[in-house]
Formats: C-alpha cells, sequence, structure tokens
C-alpha cells in the first residue's frame, strides 16, 4: 500500500520528512505507535514515542533527585508558560537526524505547543524541536544554554540550563506583545495573571542567580563573564560599596597596626591598602563610563562589569587578609605568656631526645658509609645550634613580654623565630630517628621516583606548547623555573643515587612536589582556555551560518532591501572579523564577539524579510487591494521584476518584523529546530 506524506512546508520540515520515512532502510510512516516504531528502527536506537512524562532517560544518566528536578521545572514551566517541554536522553538517534527525531517526537506529543529536547549521550547529538506555539529565539536561546553543559558531559546541567532559558525568553517580549489584540492585552493586563506570576518567577530566579554568584572567586572572569548581565550589574555596585567600606574601615586597622607594630613591620598592609585605593578609582571611573550618555556595546558593557567585580573583589579580599594577619598578630600579643610558656615547653621536650638521637646516628655510622649519611651526618649539631636560638629568642621574648602595652615591639618577631627554630631542630632530630626506614624507602623508590620526575618535565613542556599555541594565559615563567630546576636536581640526585640515596631522594621528593603544584595550575588553565576554543568554534559556526543566511537572502532580493538590514549584517561580519582576530590573544572577548555576529546577523534576516514583506504589502494596496485569486501572482512578479531590474534609485520602504532565520534552524510564523553534535 502506497504510503502518503503530509506536504512540507519548509526545506526544513521536507528535509526531516524524508529523513523519517526512511529509518535504517525501511518505510516508516508518520504517526505509527511506539510498539512499531521501535521494531523498525535501527538497531540500538529509541524511536520517537509517545511519553508519558516530562523526562524519559533511556541512557541512565541521572539519578532519581534529578530526574524530580527537572520534572518540578517542566511542570512550573508549563504553569507559567502554558507550553510543554519534554526531555529525553537516549543512547544514539540511529539512522535518523536530531531534527527528524525530534520533529516526530513533537507530532506524537502534542504539536503546536510542545517542545522536545532530545540528547544522544553515545552519538554526542542533540536537538531541539518546538512546535508552531514555540518562536525560533526561545529554541535558539535554549541551544545556547545547553550547549557549555553538553560539551562537559553534564547531561541535569544541560537539560536544567535549557529549561530555564526556556522560561526566562518565554516572557513576553515588545514583539510578542505587538501581536495581541485589545482584548487579550487587556487580559493579561487585568489582575497581573500569568504575566505577574511569570514576572515574580523570574525575579526569584534572579535573586537565586545573583545569591550564587557571590560565590564565584573574583580571578574566575571565565564564570563572570557567563552571569547574566543584571546580575553583573548588580554584582559591580555591590562590589564597589564593598570596597569603598573595605578601604574605610581598612585605614582604621592600618592605623591601629602601625601604632603597635611600626611602619617597617606593616609595609605590607600599607601595599594593600594602597593598590585597593588605586583600583577603587578605576572602577568608579570605569562606572562612570557605563552611565554617562555615550553608549556600549553589550559585549563592552559586560567586559567592564566583570573588570570591576573582578578587580574589586581582588583588592577587596587581599586587603581582608592582610586586616586578619594583623589581627592574628594582636591576638598573639594578647595571649603572648601562654604562648611562651608553650614554646619553653617544646624547647625541653625536643632536648630531651638529643642523647638519644646521638646515640641512634652512631648506630648508623656503623652500618653505612658516610655518603649514605652524608645528608643528616651534621643533624646533632645543626639541632643543637637551633634550640639555643629559639631559648634566646625565647628569653627575649620573656623580656618584651612583661614590658607595657606600646613597649612590646619585636615581641611578635620574637616568638615566631623561637618557633621556626623548635620546628628545624624537631626536623632533624626526626630525620635521625626514621633515617634506617628514610634509606630503604629511598634506595628502593629512587629510579620510580627519578622517571615520575622525568614525565613531569615532558608533560610541562607538552602542557606548554599546547596551551602557548591556544593562548592559554598560564605563568609559563614559573612553569620554566621549576623544570629548570627539575633538570638540575635529576642530575645531582643521578650523581648521589648510588653513594647519598636518602640525599638524593629528598631531593627529588622537595622538587616532585614543586612540579606537581605548578603542573596542577597549569593543567587546569590549558583545559579551561581548550573548553573556550570549543565554545568559540561552536559560536563561530553558528555565526558563520547566520552570516550566510543574512548574506543570501539581502543579496537575492537586491535593492528591495534597505539600510538597515544591511547595516546589521556590516556589524554581523565586522564582530565576526573580530572574534577571529582575538581567537587566542583573548578568547572570552571573542566568544561574546562571536555570539553578538550571530545576534546582528539574525537581526539583518529578519528586517530584510520585514522590508521584502513591506514591499509586497505597498505593491498590493498601491491597486487597491484588489486582484482576485491573481493578485499573489501579480505582486510576485512585480517584486521579482524589481530585485532584477535593480530597483531604480530611492525607492526604501520601512517595516516591522516577518520572519527570518533561527541560528541553525528555519522559523516561519512559529515551530522550529536546533541542534547538532557536541
Amino acid at each position: 500500500m502506497k504510503q502518503t506524506l503530509p506536504r512540507p512546508k519548509t526545506l526544513a520540515a521536507a528535509a526531516a520528512i524524508s529523513a523519517a520515512f526512511l529509518v535504517g532502510g525501511a518505510p516508516l510512516a508518520m504517526g505509527l505507535d511506539s510498539t512499531t516504531q521501535a521494531q523498525t528502527a535501527v538497531a540500538g536506537t529509541i524511536a520517537p514515542e509517545r511519553l508519558s512524562a516530562p523526562v524519559t532517560d533511556h541512557s541512565g544518566v541521572l539519578d532519581a533527585a534529578q530526574s524530580n528536578d527537572l520534572t518540578e521545572k517542566i511542570q512550573q514551566y508549563k504553569i507559567d508558560g502554558q507550553k510543554s517541554i519534554f526531555v529525553v536522553f537516549l543512547p544514539s538517534f540511529g539512522g535518523m537526524s536530531p531534527e527528524a527525531w525530534t520533529e516526530q517526537s513533537v507530532a506524537l506529543n502534542g504539536a503546536g505547543n510542545t517542545a522536545v529536547v532530545a540528547m544522544a549521550t553515545e552519538d554526542r547529538q542533540f536537538g531541539i524541536y518546538g512546535g508552531d506555539d514555540w518562536q525560533q529565539s526561545e529554541l535558539d536561546d535554549m541551544y545556547d544554554a545547553a550547549f557549555p553543559q553538553l560539551v562537559e558531559s553534564n547531561w541535569f546541567g544541560a537539560a536544567d540550563a535549557a529549561i530555564d532559558a526556556a522560561a526566562g525568553s518565554g516572557e513576553m517580549s515588545g514583539e510578542s506583545f505587538a501581536w495581541l489584540g485589545g482584548g487579550a492585552a487587556a487580559a493579561v493586563a487585568a489582575g497581573g495573571g500569568i504575566w505577574a506570576y511569570s514576572r515574580r518567577k523570574r525575579k526569584e530566579t534572579s535573586a537565586a542567580v545573583l545569591e550564587d554568584s557571590r560565590d564565584i572567586d573574583p580571578r574566575d572572569t571565565g564564570r563572570l563573564a557567563k552571569l547574566p548581565m543584571e546580575t553583573l550589574e548588580q554584582l559591580a555596585h555591590d562590589e564597589l560599596v564593598s570596597t569603598d567600606e573595605s578601604i574605610r574601615r581598612g585605614r582604621e586597622e592600618l592605623d591601629l597596626a602601625i601604632a603597635e607594630f611600626g611602619p617597617e613591620r606593616t609595609r605590607s598592609f600599607t601595599r594593600a591598602m594602597n593598590h585597593s585605593t588605586t583600583t577603587l578609582q578605576k572602577a568608579f571611573a570605569t562606572q562612570q563610563r557605563l552611565n554617562d550618555a555615550i553608549p556600549e556595546s553589550e559585549a563592552e558593557r559586560r567586559a567592564m562589569l566583570v573588570e570591576i567585580v573582578s578587580s574589586c573583589g581582588q583588592a577587596d579580599d587581599a586587603l581582608e587578609a592582610e586586616a586578619a594577619s594583623f589581627a592574628d598578630m594582636r591576638n598573639l600579643l594578647a595571649t603572648a605568656d601562654r604562648k611562651i610558656d608553650e614554646l619553653t615547653r617544646r624547647t625541653v621536650d625536643v632536648r630531651t631526645r638529643l642523647p638519644q638521637a646521638t646515640s641512634t646516628l652512631e648506630g648508623l655510622q656503623e652500618r653505612y658509609s658516610p655518603e649514605v649519611l652524608a645528608s643528616i651526618a651534621d643533624n646533632i649539631t645543626l639541632a643543637t645550634a637551633a634550640l639555643d636560638e629559639a631559648e634566646k629568642s625565647l628569653a627575649a621574648a620573656r623580656e618584651l613580654e612583661s614590658l607595657p602595652a606600646g613597649e612590646q615591639g619585636g615581641l611578635v618577631e620574637a616568638i615566631r623565630h623561637s618557633e621556626h627554630a623548635i620546628e628545624r631542630a624537631d626536623h632533624m632530630l626526626s630525620s635521625i630517628e626514621r633515617a634506617d626506614e628514610n634509606i630503604a624507602t629511598a634506595r628502593s623508590g629512587i629510579d620510580d621516583l627519578i622517571a615520575e620526575v622525568e614525565g613531569e618535565i615532558r608533560e610541562a613542556g607538552d602542557l606548554k606548547r599546547r596551551g602557548v599555541s591556544e593562548g592559554a594565559r598560564a605563568d609559563w615563567a614559573a612553569l620554566d623555573g621549576v623544570v629548570g630546576r627539575a633538570i638540575t636536581t635529576l642530575e645531582q640526585s643521578r650523581d648521589l643515587k648510588t653513594n647519598d640515596p636518602l640525599g638524593a631522594y629528598t631531593l627529588l621528593s622537595d622538587i616532585d612536589a614543586e612540579l606537581d603544584q605548578q603542573l596542577d595550575t597549569v593543567r587546569e588553565t590549558t583545559a579551561d582556555q581548550s573548553r573556550q576554543l570549543q565554545l568559540l568554534d561552536h559560536q563561530l559556526q553558528a555565526a558563520n551560518s547566520t552570516i550566510q543566511a543574512a548574506e543570501d537572502l539581502i543579496a537575492s532580493r537586491g535593492r528591495v532591501v534597505q539600510s538597515q538590514a544591511r547595516t546589521y549584517l556590516a556589524d554581523a561580519k565586522r564582530l565576526q572579523a573580530q572574534a577571529i582576530q582575538l581567537r587566542t590573544s583573548d578568547t572570552r572577548t571573542a566568544i561574546e564577539a562571536a555570539r553578538q555576529a550571530a545576534v546582528a546577523a539574525k537581526r539583518a534576516s529578519r528586517q530584510a524579510q520585514a522590508d521584502v514583506d513591506d514591499y509586497q504589502r505597498r505593491q498590493f494596496q498601491g491597486r487597491g487591494g484588489r486582484g482576485g485569486s491573481n493578485m499573489g501572482g501579480i505582486v510576485t512578479g512585480i517584486l521579482i521584476n524589481e530585485i532584477l531590474s535593480g530597483g531604480g534609485r530611492g525607492g526604501g520602504f520601512g517595516g516591522g518584523f516577518g520572519g527570518g532565520f533561527g541560528g541553525g534552524g528555519f522559523g516561519g510564523g512559529g515551530g522550529g529546530f536546533r541542534g547538532g553534535s557536541f
């Protein structure tokens, strides 16, 4: 029996129906029940089906709590937005494209007001398809919100972000409000209703985002740059106030510290105060630029706000750290007598270990060669000298502690110095007491430790080459310094390996710890830059597609398209070029430029289509709105003639929104698709 497919309204729909008709080489009729579809689907593929719950997890990537959270959020959105969202996780779309799969799923689950968000977790593809009640801009917002989470394989985060984006973009904008008739608009306005409730929900969500954003490290400009604009504006305001107040309080703390400890010992506090004051002045100047009559682009405004939040936050933290340090010193002064007694007892305890440690060292010297014990041979002498120094500092501390307040300068230093000396003496004696164990460990593990350090040196080189080429902002000089010391240590350790394994092992252990710390920092920085570049490539791909779509539309309509659409397109190309130029030198700015390029290109397409629609409308009205069924063909013929002839001079027309492109999927009056690979 011959199957009859519905006539597609768009090229995208035609492609979807074509893909749906042949799945795995077998015909698949639209509207078949889920059992039949499952039988005809490609092996391993979950075919579109009637969904019984807002969240369906065929891949098993969610736990129960996450599934419940998403379900509750979707149900709330259904109340707020009067539209349905279904989230589906499945291993693969099989032989179907993401667009075909999601379009069929929408058709099976309510069509018009339904959107399906489907993620193929093994094939790393996803799609978002909305029925006629969904605007392409809403699907674009959901796509843009979900994509960064999908790159990180954060399945719950991707679904959660998509739902939040739908709730954020689903509120009525100026464009969407325009089509409401008087009665509908009055119904919305009277009593608040859904509109008022949605606004309240958005305020609650914004407040939660703002509260969470306060925990972001001010050095993490990447996370700050991703915050909503209104959140950034509030954070910048809060940081300006906070830093101003911190400086006012800090001056009081600094004056007190100088009086107690003198200007030399408070130099670091003074530097932090000066830096914070300068930073705040620059931040106020930046805020003034944001407030003046000269407008900034969204990307410029976002960058300026991030700079205020980051610089003020870091200055604030540094000032608070200095204030806390001097508060600790004042506390130490207040409890100096108890601290001196404690250190005196520790000195006695360590000194009583000296005879036994001396005896242990003599026994070691009988069993091992002098070369093997070279690193601990002088530890008794050094420990004794350190204890003598500690007792001397403690005696000075007692004298200073007995003086009146304000005359105890040097007391804190004396206590700290004695504490350090005791620690050194304890470490030296412990090295003797554990020498047998340490020597055995060194002999058995030194080759592995050498190999580990060699591997870390190679990794450091690979990370630097990749990071520098990608524009990662790591401290490469610090990495080079550690690697240089590691190479020198390796050479020394190979020479000492046989005669002084303990000394060689100690040297290697110390440099290994340094390398580990530096590599951890560089790994994080380079990985973050790689993720940023991947996100930039995605944004550039979207920008390229939307720019090309706008270019094709304007080029094919000739002079019918007026200057505004062409201006938007020129701006999109400028932003695209900026994003490419800043790819590695300032990736975060490049990402924002690419995003803005796509936005400008969409505006160009919409305005161009509006010009075309307005031209057709004017031609129709110019003929008195008459002509019967053939009138549309006449107007179309005039339009084609206008395009082909160049249209003459000065024939500009205005107009409103009339369709356009939507970043990877076509949108007419409503509905559309966004999706791809990640």
